[in-house]
C-alpha cells in the first residue's frame, strides 16, 4: 500500500468532519434538492467541481485518469508522481494544432520537476481540452502516451475542434489514442448527464 498523500488525508479529513456534521443534522435534502448541489467524481458523466490527475513515469509516462470531467469554472490540479513532465494544451502558441475550445486560452505549465510539484488550472469555458506533456527524455513522453482530456461542462459534440478526427500532423500513435478519448466521450455527451435517482 502505498504511503497516504497529503491531499489525500486532507480529503479524508474533509470528508470525516462532513460525516459527522450530517450525522448530526440527518440527511441534507429540501425542496431545492438538485443534482447541481452534489459534486460529481470527475469521470466522464459525472462532473465534478475539481478533480486531480496523476502524471507519473511508470510503467511510461501517462495521465491517470487520462479523461476527466469538470464543470464550468471547474479546477484541475496535476500531481507529478515521479520523473518530469509538462502539461501542455494542443495549440499553435503552445505544442501542435489546435484541439482546445475556440475562444479557450491556451496553457503550458513549467516543468514538473519533482515529486509533490503540481500544476493547477480553472476552466471557465464549456468544451473539449487536448493536452500533452511535450517532455524528452529518451523519447517522447507525448508519443510514449503522455496525453489526456478535460471535458468541462456539456459541450455539444458537433461544435468541439478536439472531438473531430486527430490532425495528420499528430504522431500516428497519439492519434490513435485521441480517437480512443473521442469514441468515449462522443457517446456520454451525445447521451448527456445522467438524471437524479
Amino acid at each position: 500500500m502505498s504511503p497516504l498523500t497529503r491531499r489525500q488525508a486532507l480529503a479524508l479529513g474533509t470528508g470525516t468532519v462532513a460525516t459527522s456534521v450530517v450525522g448530526c443534522l440527518g440527511t441534507i435534502q429540501g425542496d431545492n434538492d438538485s443534482s447541481e448541489d452534489i459534486d460529481g467524481t470527475g469521470e466522464l458523466g459525472d462532473p465534478a467541481d475539481s478533480v486531480e490527475v496523476r502524471v507519473t513515469s511508470s510503467p511510461y509516462p501517462q495521465f491517470m485518469p487520462r479523461i476527466v470531467h469538470i464543470t464550468v469554472g471547474g479546477t484541475v490540479t496535476w500531481y507529478n508522481e515521479d520523473g518530469r513532465h509538462d502539461v501542455t494544451a494542443y495549440h499553435p502558441d503552445t505544442h501542435g494544432p489546435r484541439r482546445i475550445p475556440k475562444s479557450a486560452t491556451p496553457w503550458s505549465s513549467q516543468r514538473l520537476r519533482l515529486e509533490g510539484h503540481t500544476f493547477e488550472r480553472i476552466f471557465d469555458v464549456e468544451g473539449v481540452y487536448d493536452y500533452a506533456d511535450t517532455q524528452h527524455v529518451c523519447t517522447s513522453h507525448e508519443v510514449t502516451g503522455g496525453i489526456g482530456r478535460v471535458v468541462v461542462g456539456w459541450p455539444d459534440p458537433a461544435g468541439e475542434t478536439a472531438l473531430q478526427d486527430p490532425q495528420p500532423a499528430l504522431p500516428s500513435r497519439v492519434q490513435t489514442g485521441l480517437e480512443e478519448f473521442n469514441e468515449e466521450t462522443i457517446s456520454v455527451l451525445e447521451n448527456g448527464p445522467k438524471s437524479p435517482s
